[in-house]
């Protein structure tokens, strides 16, 4: 258990909400979000399917509410089918990827 430098209460570092919520060693987790000192950049893995192969794309959001609305509206179509979705007005940069060849069999 660690005290907060700021509001002094004790938390558990290594807590699952810990580890989400981020913020420096010494915060809990209600301060970091209260005061906004996080400043990591959100990460998230998408995931889409054309041809034989499965494309991943890893993805980067400024915060936890753009990477959930990303996902969300991502996964909304489906695995697999034609992407019609929103991801495009969340601000986000594509961080890697590993794109599917769409070249089934030989066929163009």
């Amino acid at each position: 258990m660690k005290a907060c430098i700021h509001c002094e209460d004790y938390f558990n570092q290594h807590s699952v909400l810990k580890k989400r919520i981020g913020g420096y060693v010494n915060e809990c987790p209600d301060c970091v979000i209260e005061l906004g000192t996080e400043s990591h950049v959100r990460y998230r893995g998408v995931v889409g399917a054309e041809g034989k192969m499965a494309a991943i794309s890893i993805v980067a959001f400024n915060s936890e509410s753009e990477a959930d609305q990303y996902v969300s509206s991502f996964n909304s179509c489906g695995f697999g089918k034609k992407k019609i979705n929103e991801c495009n007005l969340i601000n986000h940069y594509h961080v890697g990827s590993n794109i599917a060849n769409s070249n089934h069999k030989g066929h163009q």
